[in-house]
């Protein structure tokens, strides 16, 4: 627990996965912008731990374990939220609001959780970038909302980051079907240092093989080395970002990298990480993609092995122009 866990305040519950607690951050911006609050974050404690001790909210609140519905709202009525803003697209964080009473219950319609808000809305039969779902749904309590703001997230932790110009590669992915392939990565990190970059390679333990066949020896290989704050530090400060759809390219842009995400099983529409120099990268005139499939079952993957290392490297440099 960061703080004292201030009553009366609107709880915003994070989700598990990085790239969804990413998206997040936005909503925290724009909720400070128009004087909701004191604001309580809660969740996880790999993705709370994000915006503990920044400007982002007044307090965090880890989840011990995985809390049943029953559990979650004797926490919400012992510190009598007002309001309970809840987007992960599970029913618990809906139907714990209501069991406790909260006031404002706020979140998509999403697992039946519809039923159990004040305020909620589609997220998954909606249009548009999964951010601007998620303000339709905000301007159902807040009719005059702002616009959507950029998170423009400073996670204020030290790095020792390299004298030259970075870049950062996140080779890593939950999805086969949405990874680069590791030549690619490899071949477009030895034109940048030939270009005369340094580049850190980023990701979780369980991507330990994956990122050290990429940095080789002319890395920097910071794969399970980093938190996720220290790895936010690293990214906001980095020339350009490069990854797959991925929960590290969403907190790229979160922080307001320059930030190129390659997509092939998924569509950059909805999910192009929200920042205000990203932007995704697709193959066009692939029949099958997008599939949303975990595998890939057309031969030599052709939606993102198409996406050569040449074109990306330009799509690179003129990010770092911008």
């Amino acid at each position: 627990m960061s703080a004292v866990i201030p009553a009366h305040a609107t709880w915003v519950r994070f989700p598990r996965f990085v790239g969804d607690a990413a998206m997040q951050l936005p909503i925290l911006r724009l909720l400070r912008e128009i004087g909701v609050g004191p604001l309580v974050v809660w969740g996880p404690k790999t993705t709370v731990g994000l915006v503990e001790g920044t400007w982002f909210c007044d307090a965090v609140l880890p989840d011990d374990g995985k809390p049943s519905p029953f559990a979650m709202a004797r926490i919400l009525r012992h510190h009598q939220a007002a309001r309970s803003i809840h987007f992960p697209k599970s029913l618990r964080p809906a139907l714990a609001a209501w069991l406790a009473r909260v006031p404002e219950r706020i979140g998509v319609d999403e697992s039946l959780a519809g039923f159990f808000n004040t305020h909620s809305g589609p997220f998954w039969e909606a249009e548009g970038p999964f951010l601007l779902r998620y303000h339709a749904v905000l301007a159902r309590r807040w009719p005059d909302l702002p616009p959507m703001p950029f998170a423009d997230f400073d996670p204020a932790v030290p790095i020792d980051r390299p004298a030259e110009r970075y870049l950062c590669l996140m080779p890593g992915s939950t999805w086969p079907s949405k990874a680069w392939p590791v030549e690619h990565f490899r071949a477009l990190l030895l034109r940048a240092r030939a270009e005369g970059f340094a580049v850190a390679v980023l990701g979780s333990p369980d991507e330990a093989a994956t990122c050290a066949a990429v940095a080789g020896t002319e890395g920097l290989n910071l794969c399970g080395r980093t938190s996720l704050k220290e790895a936010a530090a690293w990214m906001r400060g980095a020339a350009a970002v490069l990854g797959n759809d991925s929960g590290l390219s969403h907190l790229a842009a979160a922080c307001g990298a320059p930030a190129l995400a390659l997509y092939g099983a998924t569509d950059p529409g909805g999910s192009t990480p929200w920042g205000p120099k990203s932007r995704g990268l697709r193959k066009e005139g692939v029949p099958c993609a997008p599939c949303f499939k975990r595998d890939c079952f057309t031969p030599g993957h052709p939606c993102l092995v198409e996406i050569r290392p040449d074109q990306v490297w330009a799509e690179l440099q003129a990010l770092i122009s911008v």
